[in-house]
């Protein structure tokens, strides 16, 4: 509990009043024994206990109606944290607001989203309180903290508002910490807004270690977690893959893969109806589904000949959440899947040219090329979709240009050399080998909801925990996001944060004396080609981007491509779901397929997760009534009636007191009167 008025509570001594006054009464007569008196007090020794009950009572009663009183103009706020928290003022009030598509999800009769609801709260709860606090604000779709004068501002800023993206809260408690350290902030309440899916925060990611460092060492912070970790039973998304254009014997075609999630299982069969519009023009297909997740391979849709490129969307009725039934996409004759393989050893670089050439889609033409280290520079950068990097981490111009490649939306895997130097590049180096031929490891922990090892269309695992390594070369890094891992969090994979392209780095190689990739050759090969498509999805004149991955320069000379789009603000555009052309190419934005995962941080994985910090953790549902805190002055103020009352009743004289209006005196009796 807490006090708008706390000054007031000074005055709780004065509970003592009664007690007081009663010592003061107890001393202002003389006593002096009398016998003719001393028979009497006897006589009502056999009364004298109820009477000092009562007495007690009474004195009780008072001493509660001014707590009572003092309680109630002292205007005290319970509910929620406050009644877990000392109440004492803070500095500073961090908001991490996690702003990502699963947040959009609304609770049961309401209409109320969950974002919209935190927000909601925490600025009725900043608002009623009245706290001189100053307010920063960090969101999900950036990494500069935002100053608020008000709170009220907390619904209205465009940097709270729904977007069609993904978040990462350990990169965001990392902003915070340093923000913390930085500007010395006193005494820091930091609000962690989220709905705990486990592909946002990844707990078991090598992160965590300095964050909890950091503020289980910092005095005056406290950390609250205000979850909405509850899903709709029966929320559906929708999202399309492979889809492209092909010539066949009837003539052209559009073919893509249709894929339908339940965020929990349903055994009971329903009809789904999906409506596909394509330029404009739409069509309805009809789906049964059964369990948590249907797949439509292969779906063609006819096309006029004359049509080489196009957009479209694939749509299903409205449920809980809005953000994930609509899917977008463009299509267009497809580029050439290109992989470039950097590296001067002949036989790593003959297995990693014989993965990349093999297509996962016969329609598609794939070539790989091999060049050496020395050539890299020369690399045909603008038609390469994936770079396979065996050799000498990059520096100088060389660096630069690998930037730039990553900054067009490319991919690129770094394996270690054989002899690796001390280079070092995205922030991270390779160190040692280390050989563990006599007990080889093997992969215990990997992210299996989205990314190169994530689970295949039909929801089963790649078969990763197979994997034997015999020799691996140390990383070191400091942002680098584990993919895979041995024991211990020995990276196996790992992946650098990156608005655009993606770089990964693997610290195996693909040969029998390293590693049984080429034997569980699954693993390597979805691996690969899954890096390729990514980054050939930013090739040719149809370019499929997650939101958020791009930059906001990018989109300001974007023209949209149907009515939902032309909606957007020009701010939100790369935050947002969209369809869009720009010299010549057709771009499709949607959410990244992570937030279609349902799965919840545990506690135990949480706690594990936040050990050591001093945190408060308090669940909540999206568009519940129930406010973090009221003012309950009215309560003690009903107490006080209550306590005043029973002090009336208590000091009602008796019945046969009544009776006498002068006591030890005989009364005359009153003749009757003749009827």
């Amino acid at each position: 509990m807490t006090f708008l008025q706390p000054y007031l509570l000074f005055a709780l001594p004065l509970i003592a009043l009664p007690i007081l006054i009663h010592l003061i009464n107890q001393n202002r007569h003389k006593t002096i024994h009398w016998a003719a008196t001393m028979f009497l007090l006897q006589a009502r020794k056999m009364s004298r206990g109820m009477a000092r009950l009562r007495y007690l009572l009474i004195m009780l009663a008072r001493m509660l109606a001014i707590a009572g009183l003092i309680f109630a103009v002292s205007r005290p706020m319970a509910g929620g944290w406050l009644g877990l928290s000392a109440g004492t003022t803070p500095e500073t009030t961090i908001i991490v607001l996690d702003r990502s598509a699963s947040m959009e999800e609304q609770g049961t009769g309401s209409s109320l989203s969950k974002r919209e609801t935190v927000l909601q709260k925490l600025s009725d709860l900043i608002t009623n309180t009245g706290r001189n606090t100053q307010l920063v604000l960090f969101e999900s779709t950036s990494s500069e903290p935002i100053e608020i004068n008000s709170a009220s501002e907390l619904l209205e800023l465009p940097e709270t508002q729904s977007t069609a993206t993904a978040a990462d809260i350990p990169e965001l408690l990392e902003q915070v910490t340093e923000y913390i350290v930085a500007n010395e902030t006193g005494r820091t309440d930091v609000w962690v807004c989220s709905d705990l899916r486990e592909s946002d925060w990844n707990p078991s990611g090598g992160r965590w270690d300095s964050i909890r460092t950091q503020l289980s060492d910092r005095e005056g912070v406290r950390l609250y977690l205000l979850n909405y970790p509850e899903t709709a039973a029966n929320n559906l998304s929708v999202s399309v893959s492979g889809v492209h254009r092909r010539e066949s014997s009837t003539g052209a075609e559009l073919v893509m893969d249709i894929r339908l999630t339940r965020s929990e299982k349903f055994d009971e069969r329903q009809t789904i109806p999906i409506n596909i519009v394509i330029n404009g023009a739409r069509s309805l297909l009809e789906v049964e589904m059964s369990g948590s997740e249907v797949v439509r391979n292969g779906h063609t849709l006819p096309l006029d000949d004359d049509s080489k490129s196009g957009w479209g969307r694939v749509e299903i009725p409205g449920d809980a959440n809005p953000a994930d039934n609509i899917y977008r996409f463009v299509y267009s004759e497809p580029a050439i899947q290109k992989t470039v393989i950097v590296s001067d050893d002949e036989q790593v670089s003959k297995i990693l040219d014989l993965v990349a050439s093999n297509g996962v889609d016969q329609s598609l033409t794939y070539e790989s090329v091999v060049l050496p280290s020395a050539s890299a520079p020369a690399l045909p950068w603008d038609e390469t979709a994936l770079i396979l990097w065996h050799a000498p981490l990059p520096t100088g111009p060389l660096a630069n240009q690998v930037n730039k490649f990553l900054a067009d939306g490319k991919s690129i895997i770094f394996f270690p050399t054989e002899s690796p130097g001390d280079e070092k590049f995205l922030g991270a180096s390779w160190g040692n080998w280390v050989n563990v031929q006599a007990e080889p490891l093997a992969v215990q922990r990997w992210r299996t909801d989205s990314d190169l090892l994530g689970n295949t269309l039909s929801g089963s695992p790649l078969p990763v925990g197979k994997l034997n390594i015999f020799e691996y070369c140390e990383l070191n890094y400091s942002e680098l996001t584990l993919l895979a891992q041995f024991a211990q969090a020995v990276p196996l994979l790992c992946k650098v944060p990156s608005e655009q392209g993606a770089a990964y780095f693997c610290s195996t190689l693909p040969i029998d004396s390293a590693s049984n990739f080429t034997e569980n050759g699954i693993v390597l090969y979805i691996m690969i080609h899954r890096a390729l498509a990514r980054g050939a999805a930013v090739l040719g004149a149809a370019q499929q981007l997650i939101c958020g991955e791009v930059n906001a320069s990018q989109t300001d000379q974007w023209k949209p491509l149907d009515d939902l789009s032309a909606d957007q603000l020009l701010s939100q555009r790369r935050t947002s779901a969209g369809l869009y052309s720009h010299d010549g190419i057709q771009i499709a934005l949607n959410r990244p397929l992570s937030e279609d995962a349902a799965a919840i941080v545990s506690d135990e994985a949480l706690q594990r997760t936040l050990s050591g910090i001093n945190y408060t953790k308090i669940n909540d549902e999206a568009g519940s009534a129930m406010a973090l805190a009221s003012e309950v002055w009215r309560t003690f103020l009903i107490i006080m009636i209550a306590a005043l009352l029973l002090e009336a009743l208590l000091c009602i004289p008796d019945r046969q007191q009544t009776t006498q209006k002068f006591p030890g005196v005989p009364q005359t009796p009153q003749p009757s009167t003749a009827s």
